[in-house]
């Protein structure tokens, strides 16, 4: 018999009244849908959990803004537990015998981004760096790539976690070999139900395989609702492109070119940086790739700033390594333009193990035939997840990411 079920049980729903303290109030009987979420380009989780309350303690608790909340629900022996708090509360109706609301939930760290400021001088890695601010302000880093740069910057009031996702753009992986024309740059900050993560996109994918990562695959006509069909796709998937070759040309994707005024030395630098020659540098989720022939005989985009140089030391020399600031800028554009090219919808049953920032391989059938090899198979990276919870059928809705550019030969 599978060790799998399809459902979930919510252990425990309580909201606390508006002062904090006091007896909190259970509401895991009256919870009518309930939604998580997480995504690689957002510093916070969310929850929405809409209510259906008999009882008339929206005004009795009351439920307000700002009210803290705990819920706990398990599926398959893994446990979803979030202490949040109430962000928003939307959609208020009543009758004369019920109320129906829903609630939206953020980590304190969300609060916190807005009550707290950066001030002092950051010197060294970024990596490390960013590490410190997370925990200043009292969030967990539960994953740190390192990075192989160094920058130099004051604090200037900003907040904490716009100034990681600021950080995580310059960020160069350790392993990379950067140049002015070729190289991979651009880290993803983000947070899921673990805590916070910096992603080297590249090391994501590095030594990744459909032997070594969770596995799913389209049957059609295999029922979900049979455990036995676990790592099934509960519906068609979606595959969305992102392949408008005007708009690619438009961000300089495939070749761009950089003028740098240094203020400190007056002088000015030029790169001309391509995708093509760049393309070994990425380590990405497959080779079903391709690069319009001739596309990138000649520039596409103009690039006219500042170095940055980010602060000088007392003696007024420069801490960072200028010659990367040059053109990573360039380079990180183009590594996320070309790991959101394709785009993959898919629901599965419940799934509480899996992560934004994680990557899965995806079985997908070839057109008249039942093989699972074919061009659309391979290794995704979850951008955004959903777990969706409402009785006997809970789903973990999914949106996957591939790189999808190589020369056509």
């Amino acid at each position: 018999m599978s060790k799998f079920t399809i459902g979930s049980k919510i252990k425990g729903f309580e909201i606390f009244p508006p002062s904090g303290g006091g007896t909190p109030l259970d509401f895991s009987l009256q919870t009518n849908g309930i939604k998580y979420y997480e995504d690689v380009t957002d510093t916070s989780t969310h929850l929405e959990i809409g209510v259906l309350d008999v009882r008339g303690r929206y005004n009795k608790l009351p439920v307000r803004s700002g009210n803290e909340m705990v819920m706990e629900i398990e599926s398959n022996n893994e446990v979803l537990k979030q202490k949040m708090k109430i962000s928003n509360v939307i959609g208020y109706t009543a009758s004369a015998k019920r109320e129906m609301y829903s609630i939206v939930c953020e980590p304190q760290s969300a609060f916190d981004n807005h009550t707290t400021r950066i001030t002092r001088k950051y010197t060294g890695k970024i990596s490390d760096n960013i590490k410190t601010i997370v925990e200043d302000m009292g969030g967990e880093m539960v994953k740190t790539d390192p990075t192989s740069n160094t920058y130099s910057f004051c604090g200037g009031y900003r907040r904490p976690l716009l100034a990681c996702t600021w950080l995580a753009k310059k960020c160069i992986g350790a392993e990379n070999e950067m140049s002015d024309t070729k190289g991979s740059a651009g880290f993803l900050f983000f947070a899921t139900q673990d805590g916070f993560t910096l992603l080297d996109i590249n090391k994501a994918f590095d030594g990744k395989s459909k032997d070594n990562v969770v596995n799913y695959e389209y049957k059609i006509g295999k029922s979900t609702l049979d455990p036995s069909n676990y790592f099934t796709l509960s519906a068609q998937p979606i595959v969305e492109t992102n392949h408008n070759i005007l708009q690619q040309l438009s961000v300089g994707h495939y070749k761009t070119a950089n003028w740098y005024y240094d203020i400190i030395t007056r002088q000015i630098k030029f790169a001309e940086y391509s995708y093509r020659d760049s393309d070994k540098e990425m380590k990405k989720s497959g080779d079903e790739t391709i690069i319009p022939k001739g596309i990138d005989d000649k520039y596409s985009r103009i690039l006219l700033q500042t170095v940055d140089n980010g602060v000088l030391d007392s003696k007024g020399n420069v801490e960072s390594k200028s010659e990367e600031s040059y053109f990573r800028q360039a380079q990180s554009t183009t590594r996320y333009s070309s790991l959101f090219s394709q785009v993959t919808k898919i629901i599965v049953p419940i799934n509480l193990k899996l992560r934004a920032g994680e990557v899965i391989y995806l079985k997908l059938p070839e057109i008249n035939t039942t093989r699972t090899t074919g061009p659309q198979s391979g290794l995704y990276m979850i951008s955004k997840l959903c777990h969706q919870f409402g009785g006997d059928k809970d789903y973990t809705g999914l949106e996957l990411v591939r790189d999808s550019y190589q020369e056509l030969k």
